[in-house]
């Protein structure tokens, strides 16, 4: 399954706990979506936190197709007002890759 890795900076003026709060809320929102089987969010440094989004192949994130429950999108609103997105990026796991690969054959 492909897993969503989204970084994300505190603004100067953000309490920690704020964005803490606010980062487990959208892992939340997450993970009571169809398709997510887990979504946590870590600390990079005291500044910076990673959301990973584990989920089926377009049941998650930009390009799914899917829009955002109404809890998802105020999760990130709420997320974007304590923090920047700095990356969002999907990695394939090793299958989704090796059946990439085979049709370009």
């Amino acid at each position: 399954m492909p897993l969503h890795v989204s970084r994300y900076d505190r603004y100067p003026n953000t309490d920690r706990n704020k964005l803490a709060a606010a980062a487990l809320e959208a892992c939340r929102a997450a993970r009571a979506s169809e398709g997510v089987s887990s979504s946590r969010f870590f600390w990079i440094d005291p500044n910076q936190i990673a959301i990973l989004t584990d989920a089926e192949p377009g049941a998650w994130g930009i390009g799914s197709g899917r829009e955002p429950s109404a809890r998802g999108a105020a999760a990130m609103f709420g997320l974007a007002d304590l923090a920047r997105n700095t990356s969002y990026e999907v990695w394939a796991d090793a299958k989704t890759g090796e059946t990439t690969y085979k049709l370009s054959r």
